[in-house]
């Protein structure tokens, strides 16, 4: 690391610089590989957060560099207003990992945007207007994700929201057939809730879900903004579960870093939308394009959601000791449940070289490890997390 990196402070002149957003870390961070990142004085750390679960693949995934690279140096931008080879080619990866004959995607630039997109195909797919949400869930910081958006605190404050979304209880099948009508355009749903706390689907709610908007004539949407591409330990949420969706968003990890998201559409909804009914100037640009198409074939190519499934049980089965209460979430998208906060476990945690994350619920210490992380990463989360619960007294 060079000198002027070691001597400058970067915190205070990001303070100087920008708004403030997310509490941050303590430490500058300066590269990254695989799960592991590196701070300005060179400490290593192992990364089982990802940046808010983007880091999919690890960070700088070989073949998605190169594949940054190469277009990076043929064509960085231009529109949907032409046609460019790579955005057909990221389409029909994602179509073919997570959607069906018929499917047509629309990308964009975040899964606020995505959901917003979401949202709209449903209303102009039924003329309707009413969105149903859940309690618990987060769908983006834009105006109408944060209609939909099921915490309170993250609406409070930000005038004209929610005059068409109505919120039911998760895992409550009697709640959203109260709001499930026919004036409904659709139902949006984590299918595991991620900010909540990893919070897993109860049996059936999900397939609930689809006979009730069937039946209303209303369009179901999974937001797979984290759960998505291989997370859950299926291709997306729609294969875990066994419940097919109208719309499904994507983000995060879907180009590894490079922003992005996307819109699936079946068939149904699809095919009610008209040239003009959706735009985004940046998103399906090439360089975007590229990253999602490199990320999708990595995901196929080794079949990562194996590993996501395989860890998911290593950790269900050799995280049983005292301090722990219960492991929650599906694949790599698990809460650990402690007997105590879990903000000072964390904090402790990144003293000892390990990033992890936090939820709604403060008990809950959130993993969103890489499909790419192995055995030796969880038996070294594992001993430090012992040692720290030992050594920090439980309430």
């Amino acid at each position: 690391m060079n000198a002027q990196a070691k001597t400058v402070d970067w915190k205070d002149e990001e303070r100087q610089s920008l708004l403030p957003g997310y509490p941050q870390f303590p430490f500058v961070i300066a590269r990254g590989k695989g799960p592991w990142v590196w701070d300005t004085d060179g400490r290593r750390y192992l990364d089982l957060y990802g940046g808010h679960a983007v880091s999919l693949l690890g960070h700088c995934p070989n073949a998605v560099v190169e594949a940054i690279r190469r277009q990076a140096g043929e064509l960085l931008f231009y529109s949907t207003l032409a046609c460019h080879p790579s955005r057909s080619r990221a389409a029909k990866a994602l179509i073919a990992l997570c959607g069906e004959a018929g499917s047509r995607v629309f990308f964009c630039n975040s899964g606020a945007e995505a959901n917003e997109n979401a949202m709209r195909t449903a209303r102009l797919a039924t003329g309707r207007k009413k969105i149903v949400s859940t309690e618990g869930s987060f769908h983006g910081r834009t105006s109408g994700a944060l209609a939909a958006t099921g915490i309170a605190r993250y609406r409070q404050g930000v005038a004209g929201l929610g005059t068409d979304v109505e919120f039911s209880a998760f895992n409550d099948l009697e709640s959203a057939k109260a709001m499930i009508g026919p004036e409904t355009a659709g139902f949006i749903v984590e299918p595991v809730q991620g900010l909540a706390g990893a919070l897993p689907p109860a049996p059936g709610y999900l397939a609930g879900l689809k006979q009730l908007c069937r039946d209303a004539g209303a369009l179901l949407i999974f937001d797979e903004v984290q759960t998505g591409l291989g997370r859950l330990g299926a291709p997306s949420a729609a294969h875990a579960f066994g419940v097919e969706p109208d719309l499904q968003t994507f983000a995060k990890g879907l180009g590894s870093g490079v922003p992005c998201a996307a819109l699936l559409a079946r068939p149904r909804a699809a095919s009610a939308v008209r040239p003009g009914d959706l735009g985004s100037t940046f998103g399906g640009g090439p360089l975007a394009c590229a990253a999602i198409e490199a990320t999708l074939a990595e995901i196929s190519a080794g079949r990562l959601w194996e590993n996501a499934a395989c860890i998911e049980r290593l950790i269900r089965a050799e995280f049983r000791f005292p301090g722990v209460l219960s492991v929650q979430g599906r694949g790599l998208l698990l809460g650990l449940v402690l007997d105590r906060p879990a903000k000072p476990v964390q904090q402790a945690l990144i003293e000892r070289s390990i990033l992890t994350g936090t939820a709604e619920d403060p008990r809950v210490l959130r993993l969103l490890p890489p499909l790419t992380i192995g055995e030796s990463e969880v038996h070294l989360l594992r001993t430090e997390l012992i040692e720290i619960l030992l050594m920090q007294a439980a309430p």
